[in-house]
């Protein structure tokens, strides 16, 4: 017992020793972190530290003092994407379990990047939107619709984390990656041309994400077609662009930098020796159906 808990003692002295290092080499791009949304691109643990702090500030008004409103859809919808991925009712949430071992996807991704992103980073979105969620209830009973809207950045963020990871987790796989077959990789050539344009474009965009974010590959149910898109910070695929996620790429620097350092096109690269087109083709067959296609 005295052993692990001295190497989670020295886990934990590692991982801020190199969140520190990463917000001073970040400095090369100050003016352009100045302007993220939430927090350094470098440094996701004081983004999630920071919202955790917002969620605390927000004020409900006694019930009957509360300004009647309307509430913003997004709140809802969050969630409701939440559960139709996850199973979880609001409130109820978890972090999943590994279907691997955090050493099976190396050498392309190293196992303590794996086991820090899903126990940590992971983990954190999870408790902070759980505090979110105790404090959207507290405004409900309150009719503080004031207090329901402002809570929407930080439901979007950190249940825009949970939401992303755990489809990340699931985009990949051991002794996958390669070309994809079946009604994905007809669904590719059709919009793109071939797989390799597809891989360009799909990089190029993953690569080009200013500050923190993701890249993605998401299904357009009005067109019956697939589409690259980016999102900023951890701001869900479906709510930004309508399109259902398929495969997602994290490109904040915590995902990459400890293997990768500052070459986030290399990370890139090497996440198409990963991919799980089992997985993408399912959530692509699965989004289909749901929108009767």
């Amino acid at each position: 017992m005295e052993g692990n808990s001295k190497m989670a003692d020295l886990k934990d002295a590692y991982i801020a020793a190199l969140e520190k290092k990463l917000a001073e080499l970040s400095g090369i791009e100050v003016d352009q972190i100045k302007k993220n949304q939430l927090a350094n691109a470098a440094d996701e643990a004081r983004a999630i530290s920071e919202m955790a702090e917002y969620v605390a500030s927000i004020q409900v008004e006694q019930a009957g003092v509360a300004q009647a409103g309307v509430v913003n859809p997004q709140i809802a919808a969050v969630y409701s994407h939440i559960t139709a991925e996850l199973g979880e009712e609001r409130g109820a949430h978890v972090l999943p379990p590994m279907k691997y071992d955090y050493a099976a996807l190396e050498p392309h991704i190293s196992a303590m990047i794996m086991e820090i992103h899903h126990t940590k980073h992971h983990q954190g979105y999870i408790t902070n939107l759980k505090a979110c969620t105790e404090k959207l209830k507290q405004a409900e009973e309150a009719n503080d619709v004031a207090a329901m809207n402002a809570l929407l950045p930080a439901i979007k963020f950190n249940g825009g984390g949970h939401l992303n990871h755990t489809i990340f987790w699931t985009n990949m796989a051991p002794n996958a990656g390669g070309e994809p077959s079946g009604p994905i990789a007809d669904a590719i050539n059709k919009e793109f041309g071939s797989f390799q344009d597809f891989k360009a474009k799909f990089s190029a965009a993953s690569v080009g994400v200013k500050g923190s974010g993701w890249g993605w590959l998401g299904y357009c149910p009005k067109n019956d077609t697939v589409a690259v898109a980016t999102c900023q910070n951890q701001d869900p695929l479906q709510i930004t662009h309508g399109l259902i996620p398929l495969l997602g790429l994290d490109v904040w620097e915590h995902a990459y930098y400890l293997q990768y350092k500052n070459l986030r096109a290399d990370y890139v690269k090497a996440f198409f020796n990963v991919i799980n087109w089992a997985n993408v083709n399912e959530r692509y067959d699965n989004a289909r159906k749901s929108a009767g296609h």
